[in-house]
């Protein structure tokens, strides 16, 4: 029997809409496998939606800093009392590092934040800590994306990593085994994507994503790197130093979610396990269910 389902899929694929509309029908527990998600006050940029209670939402302070280590921890009670309960946990969210997590494929997640090394690397610049890291560990930096290696909160963290040399995590900290768990993938074409990735954006815009961008910003010093570093917060913030206009601001935020999505189809790929459904075909909502009410017969019954 299948232990959990999972909605996965690019940015503004549809991913959370889904799992409300599986979650009214089902005996179910969301969960939100999404890193920016988790903070506190990090709303309309986000896209968080409340409109079903939902797990790992608003649980840190934009100040406070949350792992995959934070996540997985989190994420064992819930599934333990959604099986109490005789429910399925349902995991939503383009976060494929805290998805991989859950299945023992992170082999950092033992290593603890080192603070005070973070505070050193942070006074050095994308260049010097790509060379920092070749030299620490060369294997790490080849397989790191181009989007990984200009970061350099990522970059920060595979050098602790690497420095710390800690115990590996293998498969003795997985929470589910692959073939336990049903994965759910959503796509669609680019240029749908595209079109629907711009529209979210004005959307938010709309919605007041600048205030919420001004109120994180009177705390700017002491904000998440993660939070500062996420798509569309670090856009608007660059807008509120001056450092660009709104309109350069609202396009490299179009620009920077295009690459995500790119991205973590790329991830996502990798899994032969997902299960993939093409939104513009028309009832693929009701296959969807089909395959829940197959896959999840003992508990829907």
């Amino acid at each position: 029997m299948k232990k959990a389902l999972f909605i996965v899929g690019p940015t503004s694929v549809g991913k959370t809409d889904l799992a409300f509309k599986l979650s009214s029908v089902v005996p179910s527990v969301l969960i939100s496998a999404d890193s920016v998600q988790v903070y506190k006050g990090a709303d309309i940029i986000s896209g968080k939606d409340k409109t079903f209670p939902t797990q790992l939402l608003d649980i840190v302070d934009p100040t406070g800093q949350f792992s995959v280590r934070n996540f997985v921890q989190l994420v064992r009670p819930i599934v333990k009392k959604a099986y109490d309960e005789q429910k399925i946990p349902i995991f939503v969210g383009g976060t494929g590092f805290y998805v991989d997590a859950l299945f023992g494929k992170i082999d950092t997640i033992n290593v603890s934040p080192d603070f005070k090394l973070r505070a050193e690397l942070d006074k050095l610049t994308v260049k010097e800590l790509q060379q920092k890291l070749k030299e620490l560990n060369p294997v790490r930096f080849k397989k790191m994306n181009n989007s990984d290696i200009n970061n350099k909160r990522r970059l920060n963290r595979a050098i602790e990593v690497a420095q710390a040399q800690g115990p590996t995590l293998g498969m003795s900290g997985y929470v589910f085994k692959q073939g336990e768990v049903l994965v759910i993938g959503l796509e669609t074409s680019r240029a749908d994507l595209k079109k629907r990735i711009v529209k979210r954006v004005e959307e938010r815009l709309k919605a007041g994503a600048i205030d919420e961008a001004k109120r994180l910003f009177r705390d700017y010093g002491k904000l998440s790197s993660q939070l500062k570093t996420a798509n569309g917060y670090k856009e608007l913030f660059d807008y509120l130093t001056g450092k660009t206009t709104f309109e350069e601001a609202k396009e490299r935020w179009v620009i920077v979610e295009t690459t995500t999505a790119k991205n973590q189809m790329t991830w996502f790929r990798h899994n032969k396990n997902i299960t993939w459904f093409d939104i513009g075909q028309k009832g693929f909502e009701e296959d969807v269910l089909r395959l829940l009410f197959k896959t999840f017969t003992r508990i829907v019954d």
